[in-house]
């Protein structure tokens, strides 16, 4: 089963369209920081793109230039410039596909700084006026690394133009006019923006920082939750089991009983009229019973010890007819001599997805309900029968009744009619909860002086097939 479901995982991604496998793979990155795993598709194509675009768009200038108007050197620096922010593109692919998101900016980041910083050197700051690059860096750097980044990124920024004026080349046409004009402007311009990005990406840090802590706040009130909801459990249980004790403390009385009848049959030995073979027998039937007698004991016993014990709900599938007879005995227990208590069941298996230890507390739940509408006696049935694809349960006992206010507020936590010290309120609170969990439906039906008749209805389980021999 494990095997099939690793080849299933192999094998669908391949039938998905080709922009999906690709979108798929650049989320693909083992970045431990979950920011770093959001940011890498993006920085993945724009690396990718600088890569593959840089060094063909300086081949078509190279190819389709009439005449270069450079020196050596200026050729040099125009080329080495554009190798060198192609390779950190590459490099930086690289990286983010090992989990090194923010060393792989950084380090494109100061390749490309440093290239700007030598073109402005090599060609003077008109050439270099319009580059893009100097905005693209500092948003990187923001969004990507965090402030001490960005202000270091604008703090080379302002340097990169002055380098750029102070070189022959910042010189105005015939060397006129004060190469430095600009750069106040520019300095100050770009620190406006750098302002802008920091104030804004950290915004939206702390709000992620927020909604971080919510959520963790949010899984902790879940945990607690659970963990209430455990212990209420155990409790009811236990409540369940005090109900039980009376009912059975009677019947181990009687099962003592009949093993200290049937254990009577041995002074037949001794009696003058013995008779090996018939009193052979009668031995054999006497043991037999004492044998029954002790394994409905051990039965009740063990039931009782695996229901009152401390255990995390875990769903499976059962069949309800089989746990309705495996709870029977106890359900005796509870009402006692004065309750005639029927259960009938389909003959088909009724499979339903629950844990089984709950659906015990619940049937337990709604019987001492029952128990205590019905003070003198009456009948309680539980009818199990299959419905449109589901598992129809109706329990219904001919009590005392309800009206209709009480009706309304049955299902509410810690909401009981019984005196106080008599009752919690959760049981049938329990119930609904139960229901609600697997996809189904509980409704109640009442009277006063008409009984009470709750409907439970739980989507049925498909039978597993057998496979084939």
């Amino acid at each position: 089963m494990e095997t099939h479901r690793r080849s299933r995982y192999w094998l669908v991604p391949w039938r998905l369209p080709l922009w999906r496998r690709v979108v798929a793979w650049l989320r693909r990155v083992p970045a431990t920081d979950a920011i770093d795993r959001r940011n890498a598709p993006a920085l993945q194509v724009l690396l990718l793109f600088l890569g593959t675009e840089i060094p063909l768009n300086k081949g078509y200038h190279l190819l389709t230039a009439t005449r270069i108007q450079m020196n050596p050197t200026q050729l040099a620096v125009d080329i080495g410039t554009d190798a060198a922010m192609t390779l950190a593109a590459w490099l930086g692919v690289w990286m983010i596909r090992h989990g090194r998101v923010k060393t792989a900016t950084a380090a494109f980041i100061g390749v490309t700084l440093c290239s700007g910083i030598a073109a402005n050197i090599a060609f003077g700051y008109q050439l270099q006026a319009f580059d893009p690059y100097p905005m693209m860096l500092l948003t990187l750097a923001a969004l990507v690394i965090g402030r001490w980044a960005l202000w270091s990124v604008y703090a080379g920024i302002p340097l990169m133009f002055w380098l750029g004026m102070e070189s022959p080349g910042g010189q105005g046409p015939g060397g006129q006019g004060n190469p430095f004009q600009n750069l106040p402007s520019l300095a100050l311009s770009y620190l406006m923006i750098t302002l802008v990005l920091d104030r804004t990406v950290e915004a939206l840090r702390e709000g992620l920082f927020s909604a971080r802590r919510s959520a963790e706040r949010l899984r902790a009130e879940i945990r607690e939750r659970e963990r209430v909801q455990e212990r209420l459990l155990h409790l009811q249980k236990m409540e369940s089991v005090g109900h039980l004790a009376s009912g059975v403390s009677h019947d181990f009385n009687n099962i003592l009983g009949a093993i200290i009848g049937y254990t009577a049959q041995r002074h037949r030995l001794h009696e003058l009229d013995f008779d090996p073979v018939a009193d052979a027998h009668a031995m054999g039937d006497a043991l037999e019973g004492v044998e029954l007698a002790a394994q409905r004991g051990v039965s009740i016993s063990r039931k009782l010890l695996s229901f009152s014990r401390r255990e995390l709900a875990v769903p499976t599938d059962f069949d309800a007819g089989q746990a309705l007879f495996g709870v029977e005995p106890m359900l005796r227990q509870l009402f006692g001599p004065g309750v005639q208590v029927h259960i009938t069941v389909p003959e088909v298996p009724c499979l339903v997805h629950l844990d089984p230890s709950q659906f015990d507390l619940v049937m337990l739940n709604f019987a001492a309900n029952a128990r205590d509408a019905m003070p003198d006696g009456g009948t309680y049935t539980l009818a199990l029968s299959v419905e449109a694809g589901q598992a129809v349960l109706r329990l219904s006992d001919t009590g005392i009744g309800m009206d209709a206010e009480v009706m309304l507020q049955v299902f509410e936590p810690f909401f009981t009619t019984k005196p106080a010290g008599q009752g919690t309120g959760l049981g049938l609170a329990v119930a609904q909860e139960m229901t609600e969990q697997a996809a189904g439906s509980l409704w109640v039906d009442s009277a006063p002086g008409h009984g009470t008749r709750f409907t439970l209805r739980l989507p049925l389980v498909a039978p597993a097939l057998s496979p084939a021999v």
